[in-house]
């Protein structure tokens, strides 16, 4: 393996960066939506104590609970009783704060997965022009394993480029998938608050 990636030439090393750098986003990200949803039907019973009018206790429940949708509802909470167009900016205020948390990261993970192939390209190609170069300058006739080596060599940072491209984008999409999820729970809920908590005009 450490033979393979000094043969694959200098941009291995942003390459190997790249991979570390978006393996501890995924792994930090994957964490904080875990946290963030260890207690899903939470939102539920905050709810249900909103309909029943028991506002202190759902105020509680809140702000003992983790996560974005918690979060809303106990911002909305905190302003029951005001007019419905103040609450609804602080719920929808809340919420944007919120939906930039869960977004944080998921750009740089986006990003490697869209850059690393093109650097595996790169290096492909830099590797192929230095492979024909040698064969050009060399004196004697062509040797095919010459000119077959200095290819695999230059298609190994495509290879590399490849690897971390695909695990990157599939663990993006799942992560998205997440944010949207929250958003919705974030938007139900908070209308739904919104309902119980606005005074009147």
């Amino acid at each position: 393996m450490t033979e393979l990636f000094v043969k694959g030439g200098p941009l291995m090393y942003p390459l190997l960066l790249s991979s570390i750098i978006a393996f501890a986003f995924a792994l930090e990200r994957t964490i904080f939506f875990f946290l963030a949803g260890r207690r899903p039907g939470s939102a539920i019973t905050i709810h249900d104590l909103l309909e029943k009018g028991e506002t202190e206790r759902a105020l509680e429940l809140a702000a003992a609970t983790p996560g974005p949708v918690a979060a809303i509802l106990e911002a909305g909470l905190r302003h029951a009783g005001a007019p419905k167009e103040q609450l609804g900016e602080v719920i929808n205020l809340k919420g944007s704060a919120e939906l930039k948390r869960l977004n944080q990261n998921l750009h740089v993970i986006e990003l490697v997965g869209r850059i690393a192939p093109l650097l595996g390209l790169l290096g492909t190609v830099l590797g192929l022009v230095d492979a024909f170069r040698e064969i050009s300058s060399s004196t004697g006739g062509i040797d095919p394993s010459m000119l077959a080596g200095g290819i695999w060599e230059a298609l190994i940072t495509t290879v590399a480029g490849m690897t971390i491209a695909i695990p990157a984008m599939v663990a993006h999409h799942f992560l998205e998938h997440r944010v949207q999820s929250f958003a919705w729970q974030m938007k139900h809920y908070g209308t739904e608050a919104l309902k119980h908590l606005g005074g009147g005009r």
